[in-house]
């Protein structure tokens, strides 16, 4: 594996400040463990946890790690697996058309030839199996929607394919939402050893609020985002779509505003590979260039497989600068205290008012929460009752249609996979209402009111699973009786073909022929009749069945998520004000002190900051000029991201 240490320039400096960044934050934690009795809780109300210094040391350990390693992620169904085809040329290597189940993600990397090992848990060996098996180990049931095998960790991909061999591994995750919750936390393990992301939207929709949170938490310690923008052959209004997203990114997530965004589509890249197979130069340069890949590929070779390095040394100044910005930031505030600012003691009592309003029972975000919750309520239920009446629409329709016994087994399977269907689009429609609800609260109360909440998903509800069946009513077609019962009706007809070809032959032969033929026809086209209309019927009570069960038992677990999210909010947002006010409290009692305390003591204390503050401020001096130094995008956006603006130091009063 190569050692980055000794092929980029400024690694060793890099080294020495993330290490130097780790002594100070052991150091930091150790003082005020010991200043008041509890591993981590500073004096001024800053924790400084011991946590803090593994995380930079991590980043230290990954500076030496070889081949750069790129995660690529997104909502389900965005095209993620299909980009990685393209991207590497093997079309069909990834599964497309079902998505990844829990627990599994799919790593590719370079091989002379193709290879697949899936990695098992519970401590068993891998396994070896064929690439063309991949789906087998790695993705879920497109109808049951379980997993093919419950027993498999990750799978291993081994590739030939130029851009892997310039030093690349791609990893393929699950989608961060739909119907299996745990989707997101898994995909944010995979970045724990990643040097840069792919985040891949398609041309349909804009950007969510679910999607913007997520990558917001995806890169808190990665420096290098690229948005992919997939299937442009498919959604002809994608260029609108890309301009919104720019314009959310710089609303919502402006860190991600100058990020580069490549449109693709997979399709056009395919026939591109196809083409250039069969000998066809001129209609594979063509295909290429609408696929829009040249561009993506070149970005991802050089931008990030060649300068792996650059950009691991980005990632760690990132990550260092972020946990250092605000531990300057409380020390600028305590300077302040130690110095009697007579400012900053109005400052501190007009936020804790800010809290205590916060606190009151009739705070205006309290009922700003209970009106958008029954919004968010309203909403969700009525989406669900139109995708209800589509599908009691299509089952309609379907039994309309039908003209055999081929639907009792095929409406089933049509209104099972429209179920499905209404039950993923409810999903993701609660996942957003739940992240847009969570970030009105946030904006209006400046706190943060939890990632766990804004990913509270439906529980899908057990009858779900165990949908109902479609029971065939009996019919006794056997027996003289039933034959006496069909032949009756058409008997007179019988008779009435048997007098005109009497009429028009003269004969007697020909007559009965005639008059039998019409009894027997009407005969069986009644029996036809019959049972068509009894299959009907079942079918459309089976539909009528599962459409009571969907009003039955979804409508409840929407009233009962959106309280319990609100619940949960309500007790967040609580908890942090009550959290904050106990700081900011603590913090004028210090600042009284300080107003009564005598110059001398004063004096003791304020040099003990000034050294912290100055040791802080000196180590992200030293991290700006190595960003500078470095020259990597990433490293001077996370420099001048994660730095605060110096300030002078306050003059004692």
């Amino acid at each position: 594996m190569t050692d980055i240490h000794h092929t980029h320039p400024r690694a060793a400096e890099v080294l020495r400040l993330v290490a130097d960044a780790a002594v100070l934050l052991d150091r930091a934690a150790r003082s005020e463990a010991a200043a008041d009795g509890s591993r981590g809780s500073s004096p001024d109300g800053a924790p400084v946890s011991p946590e803090l210094a593994a995380t930079v040391r991590a980043e230290a350990a990954r500076i030496r790690s070889g081949a750069a390693s790129l995660v690529v992620v997104g909502e389900k169904k965005r095209g993620k697996s299909s980009l990685i085809n393209a991207l590497i040329g093997h079309r069909g290597l990834l599964p497309v058309e079902v998505d990844v189940a829990t627990g599994v993600h799919l790593v590719v990397r370079h091989a002379e030839h193709p290879t697949a090992v899936a990695h098992l848990t519970g401590g068993s060996a891998p396994l070896t199996v064929d690439p063309a098996d991949i789906a087998e180990y790695a993705a879920v049931d497109p109808v049951t929607q379980t997993a093919r095998r419950d027993d498999v960790h990750h799978v291993e991909v081994g590739v030939p394919a130029l851009l892997l061999a310039s030093g690349l591994t791609l990893v393929d995750t699950p989608g961060v939402g739909g119907l299996v919750a745990g989707h997101a936390r898994i995909t944010l393990a995979t970045l724990s050893q990643a040097d840069a992301l792919v985040f891949v939207v398609n041309g349909s929709s804009e950007l969510t609020a679910s999607e913007l949170r997520f990558l917001e938490q995806a890169t808190e310690r990665m420096a290098e985002v690229v948005f992919v923008l997939t299937q442009t052959d498919k959604y002809r209004e994608w260029p609108a779509v890309l301009e919104r997203n720019r314009a959310l990114l710089a609303e919502h997530a402006p860190r991600y505003a100058a990020a580069p965004w490549f449109p693709v589509s997979s399709r056009a890249k395919e026939d591109a590979d196809a083409a250039a197979a069969a000998g066809d130069r001129e209609t594979a340069a063509r295909r290429m260039e609408a696929s829009g890949f040249g561009p993506l590929t070149e970005a991802l070779a050089g931008r990030i497989a060649e300068d792996a390095a650059g950009l691991r040394l980005a990632n760690a100044l990132h990550v260092t600068l972020s946990v250092l910005a605000p531990l300057a930031a409380v020390q600028e505030r305590r300077l302040r205290s130690l110095a009697q600012d007579p400012t900053l003691q109005d400052e501190v009592r007009g936020h804790r008012d800010a809290l205590r309003a916060l606190q009151r029972t009739d705070a205006t975000w309290r009922g700003n929460l209970r009106q958008a919750s029954r919004e968010l309520e309203r909403r969700l239920r009525v989406g669900f009752q139109r995708n209800v009446n589509d599908l009691r629409q299509l089952a309609e329709e379907k039994i309309a249609a039908s003209s055999g016994p081929d639907l009792a087994g095929e409406l089933p399977r049509d209104l099972e996979a429209g179920v499905e269907a209404i039950w993923l689009d409810l999903d993701n429609a609660t996942r957003d209402g739940v992240a847009r609800l969570v970030a009105l609260m946030e904006h209006q109360c400046r706190l943060d009111a939890g990632p766990a909440v804004a990913e509270l998903a439906l529980a899908r509800p057990e009858r779900l699973d165990a949908l109902p069946t479609l029971v065939s009513t009996g019919h006794d077609n056997r027996g003289a009786l039933a034959l006496v019962e069909r032949v009756m009706p058409a008997w007179g007809a019988g008779g009435l073909a048997a007098t005109v070809t009497a009429l028009a032959t003269g004969g007697v032969l020909l007559p009965l022929a005639a008059g039998f033929g019409m009894i027997a026809l009407l005969s069986n086209r009644r029996k036809r009749r019959t049972d068509l209309g009894r299959v009907r019927g079942d079918a459309m009570r089976y539909a009528h069945r599962l459409v009571a069960e969907l009003t039955t038992e979804i409508p409840p677990e929407i009233t009962r998520t959106v309280d319990d999210v609100s619940e949960r909010i309500t007790a967040r947002i609580t908890d942090q004000v009550s959290a904050q006010r106990a700081i900011l409290e603590g913090e004028l009692e210090e600042l009284q002190r300080h107003l009564a305390a005598g110059r001398e003591q004063l004096a003791k204390e304020r040099e003990n900051a000034r050294r912290r503050s100055a040791a802080l401020g000196e180590l992200i001096a030293r991290g700006r000029d190595l960003a500078a130094a470095i020259g990597h995008p990433a490293a001077a956006a996370a420099a001048t991201a994660a730095t605060p603006e110096p300030k002078p130091e306050p003059e004692p009063a």
